[in-house]
């Protein structure tokens, strides 16, 4: 008996023109698990996603993938990006964003190469571990100084991260955490909270100090095995890591840039879109439901005749009901 096709099967029949590969479809499998099982809302998740990494997708974060690139280099010195090898207990997965880093200079912080690079991450580290699993994110802001925000947070860079991982990518962020925050200059903390206003209340938590890590996740805790030395555990020191991710970029290189001109020389079929009634002729409808103004007034009293008590009147549309008191009424 042959086995029923997965949701990645079926999505790319209905809207891939190609043949899909496995790594797509064992990506395409994800996206169910984002959505709370709803089929629908997976297929949406993952058209956008397709469309966020074609022509007129997301060009600025998604597209020119050079890990070797100067800025992109030079954000790896800049700012510490470093998804945990272990999850939490719960199965989350946690990433440690220190930004800036320690040994950074008072130089503005760039976001383009900043967010593309957590892009590149997101990637790599979902092709070596492509199973469901929420995402905590902590971002460490101890040596924040405004100078590091200078220009940091024009153009929509922000923006589309905070829409890609919210309604497109095959992860969802379950979590923002702050901290640091005691010693964040009071202008540093409303620019950060400028370029993280879509999360600001819903998915963003701020926290004086963020020495142990296992404080904020509660319950849900993580093995100190798989920390960081900075925060409490023994994985080794924040830099270490950060370069190792920074080889691992270096590495997948050529990788990167062949999923980057699949997904951008890959077309959809059109979609097909169900017929329904245009807005206002569901609004007059919905209106006229039980209102006196769907049928004439003559012919609203018309079963008065089967009983013999009404004469037409002079102006044919209204009736004149007669009763036993000798008077009139109008209907």
């Amino acid at each position: 008996m042959k086995a029923a096709a997965s949701f990645g099967e079926r999505w790319a029949r209905e809207h891939l023109t190609r043949p899909i590969t496995d790594e797509e479809l064992v990506i395409l499998d994800l996206f169910p698990s984002t959505c709370g099982g709803d089929a629908g809302e997976a297929g949406q998740r993952a058209r956008r996603y397709y469309q966020a990494r074609g022509p007129a997708g997301l060009a600025e974060l998604w597209h020119n993938r050079c890990p070797d690139d100067e800025e992109i280099l030079s954000s790896c010195q800049d700012a510490y990006i470093v998804p945990l090898k272990a999850r939490s207990v719960g199965g989350r997965r946690i990433t440690i964003v220190r930004m800036p880093a320690p040994t950074a200079l008072d130089r503005p912080l760039s976001a383009k190469a900043l967010l593309a690079r957590w892009l590149m991450i997101l990637d790599i580290r979902l092709r070596e571990d492509p199973t469901p699993g929420e995402e905590v994110v902590f971002i460490d802001v101890c040596d924040l100084q405004p100078a590091h925000l200078k220009n940091h947070f024009r153009g929509t860079y922000w923006k589309d991260f905070h829409q890609l991982m919210k309604n497109t990518y095959p992860l969802r962020f379950a979590s923002v955490h702050v901290i640091n925050t005691h010693r964040l200059k009071t202008m540093s903390l409303l620019l950060l909270h400028i370029g993280l206003y879509p999360w600001r209340r819903t998915v963003v938590q701020k926290h004086a100090d963020g020495d142990q890590i296992n404080h904020v996740m509660g319950l849900d805790h993580f093995p100190e095995e798989g920390l960081p030395y900075e925060y409490g555990g023994k994985a080794g020191s924040m830099k270490d890591l950060n370069d190792e991710w920074t080889k691992k970029l270096l590495t997948n290189s050529k990788w990167l840039h062949t999923e980057e001109r699949k997904y951008y020389h890959t077309e959809l079929k059109p979609e097909v879109k169900t017929r329904t009634r245009h807005k206002s002729a569901v609004r007059n409808l919905r209106s006229s439901i039980g209102s006196y103004n769907m049928i004439t007034r003559t012919h609203s009293c018309r079963s008065l005749h089967a009983h013999d008590d009404l004469d037409e009147g002079l102006y044919g549309a209204y009736r004149t009901l007669k009763i036993s008191y000798d008077r009139d009424f109008y209907v």
